[in-house]
């Protein structure tokens, strides 16, 4: 049989549902296997008043075990009359087993007395009380309210239980809530129960689908309605809705029948930039701006309200009064800080801190400024000095405007938009890339001067985070510093700017005033390097393999990426792969050694082998010449990697002929001198082989 559970609250924060719903499937099925109750699947749907668990074909009773119980040491079995002691009888008893079955098991810390017991298992209907409440009552919430005598902690109030196993009522109570067997209708239409029969997840979905004003129970079924009515609401207007993925996903999950409203607003609000129009429709007031084939936005909106009403009209208005007040108030934000200008905004900055002991946010365009202007020396782009001195010494004012402190996610676009009305077009494109990339995967700044300006931002803002001991750990980053690492590398990457993350990061901390306290800028390469191996992974590349590369620090990360994808076409070949062998055998016998130099001395080599060896060496470094300190793309590092492959035949026969710790102390050293020479070369030339 099939079982349903159903918590019936007030109304849910729509971020609350979905990860409710995700923890009642894992919490469920992990209940499920501690009680040995087998069943087909768990599936967790629902809405912002019901989070409902159906499980099915749940088994009839839990499943029989065979269990081994440790019991006292085995000279406890019997006296020396052979009748079973008191703790081996009490043992047994307490198991309820005869005395007779206990049997002697040998353990590492010596024979022991065992029972084996079989525990039988129980009926469904009789586990499933203290299932569901452990469900109900094991969900977390990221904010919670206590409501009632019993001191619950919930994400709202609780008000209504289902608990169904077939067709019976599994009676169970939480904070003073009986479970019954009836649901109620959407929140604004009457509280007249609705009776749930039976535990078939069809029948609950079709129960609640079917009633005077449709519940939609499944979200992908909410999902589905919701897109086709905004979308032909706009389409009635001949346009088309502006989808928004989040705010789609958000809607889903604040009503339980989704109904578009479409309506219009004053064409005065379309002069005020389309980003903080849809902006203000989307986060604040949760509606779909409608937009030309041209994406341009329209005076129109469409709203979303829960359920079908016969006063769409009056809705309708009701949304139009709450959008055109918001807007109104979107106009005078704008209109003050057009008149007040980017250089007033920019100079209240001495007034922002930007971090304790780090001075202002004025401060922190100051350097940003510098650190930009030195980029585009270094990538010779100094022919944007103009256009990214002005951009970077005037990223942060909008974090003053009226605008941006109402709505804090048009931080930078903001800025752009009174850049380009003051006349800087090309600064305006850089400011409102600014904060790009958004997430670590997102879209880069579109143009050079964008991505040497956003660069210069994040680099400032870790260097200054990792000064003052402010670094991320585990799960915990308040300012993104991760983000911004790996923004840091992808834009270095992607964009092929020739500077190392070595000179960035010595460029950045040496703009900030002698004497700053450093509680933590060397673990800043550590951090960095973590980035760059997981953006190289997603890249293409095989995990690890860039910690083969020991100057990556030092080089460009365009070149980084070459020797990596150099040595990911080598690394499997045969000759390879014994040159790593014998590379990491002379590594290891290094590594005992004491006083070792790389003094080689021919007229010390005794075997052929030594000779051989140290020819190789020296016929490498004639056949690359320069190329190891020159080598920038991926074919020039394949060149040099592919001459380890002739050490194979030398090490071998050297490692099969020669002793290296010969008793002639001198002989030895000449020895381990040669082994150190090949180290380097296997090692340090362009990578360390052994770490592959």
């Amino acid at each position: 049989m099939n079982a349903l559970l159903e918590i019936g609250t007030e109304h849910l924060p729509s971020r609350f549902v979905e990860p409710a719903l995700k923890q009642m499937e894992t919490l469920g099925a992990k209940l499920l296997e501690e009680h040995r109750l087998t069943y087909k699947s768990v599936q967790a749907f629902g809405t912002y008043r019901r989070l409902v668990l159906f499980i099915e074909d749940l088994a009839e009773k839990s499943a029989d075990v065979q269990k081994e119980v440790k019991g006292p040491p085995a000279k406890l079995l019997k006296d020396a009359n052979g009748n079973f002691t008191p703790q081996s009888a009490g043992f047994a008893q307490k198991n309820g087993i005869a005395p007779e079955k206990l049997t002697v098991v040998e353990t590492e810390k010596g024979p022991f007395i065992y029972a084996n017991i079989k525990i039988k298992g129980e009926k469904t209907p009789k586990l499933l009380p203290e299932i569901f409440t452990q469900l109900v009552t094991g969900l977390e919430f990221a904010k919670n309210m206590v409501w009632e005598e019993s001191g619950l902690r919930y994400g709202r109030p609780i008000r209504s239980l289902i608990g169904l196993y077939g067709d019976k009522v599994i009676k169970f109570a939480v904070a003073s809530v009986e479970s019954n067997r009836y649901t109620y209708p959407l929140s604004s239409f009457g509280r007249k129960p609705i009776k749930v029969e039976t535990a078939d997840k069809q029948y609950y979905v079709d129960l609640l689908k079917n009633q005077p004003q449709p519940i939609l129970v499944l979200p992908q079924e909410r999902r589905e309605a919701l897109i086709k009515s905004v979308t032909a609401e706009a389409a009635v207007r001949g346009y088309q809705a502006d989808l928004d993925e989040d705010l789609i996903h958000e809607t889903v999950f604040f009503t339980e029948h989704p109904v578009a409203v479409g309506g219009d607003f004053d064409l005065k609000f379309l002069t005020l930039p389309k980003e903080l129009i849809t902006t203000v429709l989307k986060k604040q007031i949760k509606m779909f701006p409608v937009l030309n084939d041209k994406h341009e936005i329209q005076p129109y909106f469409i709203a979303v309200r829960d359920g079908v009403s016969v006063n769409q009209n009056e809705v309708r208005d009701g949304f139009k009064k709450v959008m055109s007040a918001r807007l109104s108030d979107a106009v005078f934000f704008f209109e003050n800080d057009k008149k007040a200008g980017l250089e007033f905004f920019k100079q209240k900055l001495a007034n922002v801190l930007f971090l304790e002991g780090l001075g202002s946010m004025l401060d922190k365009s100051a350097r940003t400024e510098k650190l930009a202007l030195w980029l585009c020396e270094k990538t010779a782009n100094t022919a944007l000095n103009q256009t990214v001195q002005y951009a970077a010494s005037h990223a942060y004012a909008d974090l003053a405007s009226h605008v941006v402190y109402e709505f804090p996610e048009l931080q930078g676009y903001m800025g752009g938009e009174y850049a380009a009305l003051e006349g800087h077009k090309e600064e305006a494109d850089a400011m409102r890339d600014f904060y790009y990339p958004l997430t670590s995967a997102s879209a880069l700044p579109a143009t050079v001067a964008g991505n040497l300006v956003a660069l210069a931002g994040k680099m400032d803002t870790l260097v200054g985070n990792f000064l003052i001991g402010q670094i991320p750990t585990g799960s915990e980053d308040p300012f993104a510093l991760r983000r911004q690492a790996f923004a840091v590398v992808r834009i270095l990457l992607e964009k092929g700017l020739q500077v190392s993350l070595k000179e960035l990061l010595e460029a950045s901390a040496a703009l900030y005033p002698q004497g700053t306290p450093d509680k933590g800028l060397k673990e800043l390469r550590g951090f960095l390097f973590q980035r760059l191996a997981l953006v190289l992974e997603q890249r293409g590349h095989a995990a690890g393999v860039v910690n083969a590369v020991t100057n990556w620090y030092e080089l460009p990360l365009t070149q980084v990426e070459a020797l990596v994808g150099a040595l990911e076409t080598v690394k499997t070949g045969a000759e390879f792969s014994a040159v790593l062998e014998s590379a990491k055998r002379v590594c290891n016998i290094l590594k005992k050694a004491e006083n070792v130099t790389e003094n080689v001395q021919e007229n010390l080599f005794e075997l052929p082998a030594e000779k051989e060896l140290y020819n190789k060496i020296h016929e490498v470094d004639s056949a690359l010449g320069c190329t190891v300190h020159t080598a920038k793309a991926k074919d020039e590092y394949l060149q040099i990697l592919k001459t380890y492959g002739s050490f194979k035949a030398p090490l071998e026969r050297f490692f099969t002929d020669v002793m290296v710790n010969a008793q002639d102390p001198a002989v030895r050293a000449n020895r381990l001198a040669l082994l150190a020479r090949v180290r380097r070369y296997l090692t340090q030339t362009v990578a360390d082989i052994t770490k592959l």
